[in-house]
């Protein structure tokens, strides 16, 4: 009779365990649901306080910030150098005019942007202006831009980096390709809407093709058929800038500054009055150039030289 009684008694005690056990679990299950007890609930992950809208002029600023140093081609060092003062000063009207990134420069160096500005402040105002304006920056919406970025070589290197990606309107960049690059080429070249002379009359240089038959000169400097045996086509940076060029007997041609004549020299060197090809120089404007490319051919013969708008011309192609 004891054995039975301790028996009961053990049978009694583990049904009250398996109920403590029970509640216990179901406590913690309610507390884990509830956030009650001493699970904490799950925090949330990190999030990033976005910056406030930045315009596209504050955007191409950001961009040389991050990525270093731009490297493009700078109106003052190519093809021939200018002086800096002086081209601040020419083109003073046309940094207040692009008024997004003349805001944004002039915010960033300090300067009020009402003005006036002395020679000093145009000066530092246009060696800034005139990076950032060459960035280009294309919309494809929702407050988003595509960029390509070319940054200058570190020190001792001979390769630049390359970048390419989107910016949006909060300052986030999102890298897509990034690479080593070399220096960038400038554009030499024509305006797409030169034409060439042949035989046949002028073609547009964007139309012509391998083995069209154009005008070029002999060694004796008359006037022989030629063939087309190379074309090129350069893409123009933003702010980039081409000359046009007038002669006393009306013929005009637009190309680069660099662009060479017959003889060699670029197109950057001529002033009014200089002779050229029979006739005398009236006009040199520099202009900004509204297209994205820019065109040259390579053609057949004794020199090389063809004729765009009737003024002969050497090729920048090998």
């Amino acid at each position: 009779m004891p054995m039975l009684q301790s028996s009961a008694i053990c049978q009694s005690i583990d049904r009250r365990t398996r109920l403590a056990w029970t509640l216990a679990v179901l406590v913690l299950a309610v507390a884990g649901c509830t956030g009650l007890g001493g699970s904490p609930a799950p925090t949330p992950g990190p999030t990033t306080t976005p910056g406030p809208v930045r315009t596209a002029g504050e955007l191409r600023l950001l961009l040389i910030e991050r990525l270093g140093p731009r490297w493009y081609c700078d109106p003052d060092s190519f093809p021939v150098s200018r002086d800096e003062q002086q081209s601040a000063i020419d083109r003073y009207d046309e940094m207040v005019a692009d008024a997004d990134t003349f805001r944004a420069v002039a915010a960033q160096l300090g300067i009020d942007p009402a003005g006036p500005h002395d020679d000093a402040e145009k000066l530092a105002l246009y060696r800034r202006w005139k990076v950032a304006a060459s960035i280009p920056l294309d919309p494809i919406g929702d407050g988003r831009y595509r960029f390509d970025y070319l940054a200058e070589p570190a020190p001792g290197a001979s390769e630049g980096t390359r970048t390419a990606g989107i910016v949006d309107e909060r300052g986030t960049i999102t890298v897509e390709q990034q690479a080593p690059a070399g220096e960038p080429i400038c554009p030499i070249c024509l305006d797409r809407r030169s034409t060439i002379d042949t035989p046949a009359g002028p073609i547009a240089v964007e139309r012509l093709a391998l083995g069209d038959v154009v005008w070029t000169l002999d060694r004796d400097g008359r006037r022989v058929p030629g063939t087309v045996i190379a074309l090129g086509r350069t893409s123009a940076p933003r702010g980039h800038e081409v000359i046009r060029l007038t002669l006393a007997d009306g013929r005009s041609v637009t190309a680069s500054p660099g662009h060479p004549l017959a003889d060699g020299r670029p197109l950057a060197v001529l002033r009014v009055g200089d002779a050229l090809d029979g006739s005398s120089v009236t006009a040199v404007e520099r202009i900004a150039y509204d297209r994205t490319e820019t065109f040259d051919i390579a053609v057949s013969g004794e020199t090389g030289v063809y004729f765009a708008d009737g003024i002969p011309l050497g090729s920048t192609l090998d």
